[in-house]
């Protein structure tokens, strides 16, 4: 079975991370924080096996309602699709404007937990 992987934006701060099956439809809902976009932007496992805290009803299977795409993954990781803008907007807002990057080690020790988690900015900052 195909999986995909997207990050979506919904105005400020409402970001979420969807797991999509082969058939376009949304599995499961992760409301976005560094660890999941972390996550979601280097080494993404095996995404079948992600838990997320949001969940997805009827209504809720329609990606295109959970905002613009900003990048799609295959579960293979390869990227299917970007909207840079969005994406760089995105990196800033998420990460660099606290100090880190997407690939800080340490982001991702709390995934899947979904919600705002964000470490301490002197946790993650190289003294």
């Amino acid at each position: 079975m195909a999986w995909t992987a997207e990050w979506r934006a919904k105005g400020d701060w409402t970001d979420s991370v969807l797991l999509l099956d082969d058939n376009g439809k949304v599995q499961e809902a992760f409301a976005a924080s560094q660890p999941v976009l972390s996550r979601l932007l280097t080494e993404m496992g095996d995404p079948r096996t992600w838990r997320g805290g949001a969940t997805v009803g009827s209504d809720g299977s329609d990606p295109e309602g959970w905002g613009q795409l900003v990048i799609s993954r295959a579960s293979s990781g390869e990227v299917i699709e970007v909207e840079p803008e969005l994406f760089w907007h995105g990196i800033y807002s998420w990460f660099r404007s606290h100090g880190v990057d997407y690939d800080t080690p340490g982001l991702d020790v709390s995934f899947p937990m979904g919600g705002a988690s964000v470490l301490p900015r002197s946790q993650l900052m190289d003294d």
